[in-house]
């Protein structure tokens, strides 16, 4: 993976030497190239390739500016689908925490730590009991939350209380990032206004409500995309019925930690 990237990076340069370009736009080259790699790497599991399509990480990556190097927090990273991803891309300068709540950690705990040993050294497992994550203050420049934010209010018997403790758990992410730190955040579009029950039911959360709860944590929203929007999903539908699964009405939102 390091020759891997380091020859990517120098062909970059030797291509884009002679432009003028400035430092910040190769810096945007060099990030692009390096997710490609990772995106396209022949290591990656096929079944996961197989999602790409709809998931379009590569272009969700360089959204969030990612550049080799960074520190990288994927909260409620799952099984894993983009903290390989993300592992191959900040290269053996970055690092990346694979984090997981009690209640993701209640279902991959057997098996997670079996995808990274012996091909990742640059990916630390983080879990505890509740959604708050305890690194140090400052250490972190982007996280992800990929359809995970609404599944603070799933009921679930790994948890302490039926919903997790949000504001909580999102100033722990506010004070892990760096000051010019961002977070991307995507999720499965629900019904305007929808509250816990409902949110515990569809597995799908209103946007206004992530922003809404982000601003009072000390965030700014600094973009958002429609990359991944399906103006043909009923918000009210379930996200894993066979005919809408992976094509879901999701909405990208980035922000940065406010000063």
């Amino acid at each position: 993976m390091k020759t891997h990237l380091k020859y990517t990076a120098a062909a970059l340069a030797l291509g884009l030497g002679f432009t003028g370009l400035s430092g910040a736009v190769m810096a945007e080259h060099h990030g692009k190239a390096a997710i490609e790699a990772a995106v396209m790497s022949p290591e990656r599991k096929d079944d996961e390739k197989a999602r790409d399509a709809d998931r379009k990480p590569a272009e969700v990556l360089a959204f969030a500016g990612l550049e080799p190097g960074m520190v990288v927090l994927d909260i409620n990273s799952g099984g894993g689908y983009y903290s390989e991803i993300l592992a191959r891309a900040v290269g053996d300068d970055g690092m990346v925490y694979a984090h997981n709540g009690p209640v993701y950690w209640a279902f991959v705990k057997d098996e997670i730590a079996k995808r990274y040993e012996g091909r990742f050294d640059n990916v630390e497992l983080i879990h505890g009991d509740s959604e708050a994550v305890d690194l140090p203050e400052g250490s972190v420049d982007l996280a992800i939350m990929v359809l995970a934010y609404h599944d603070y209010y799933f009921q679930h018997e790994a948890r302490a209380t039926p919903q997790a403790d949000v504001p909580a758990a999102l100033m722990s992410f506010r004070k892990a990032l760096k000051p010019e730190g961002k977070i991307v955040i995507i999720d499965h579009v629900g019904p305007a206004g929808a509250d816990a029950e409902a949110m515990n039911k569809l597995h799908r959360i209103d946007p206004a409500l992530v922003k809404k709860q982000m601003m009072e944590a000390g965030f700014t929203l600094a973009a958002e995309s429609d990359l991944l929007a399906n103006a043909d999903d009923d918000p009210n539908s379930s996200p894993f019925a066979p005919e809408i699964r992976g094509k879901t009405n999701r909405f990208i939102h980035l922000y940065k930690k406010a000063m």
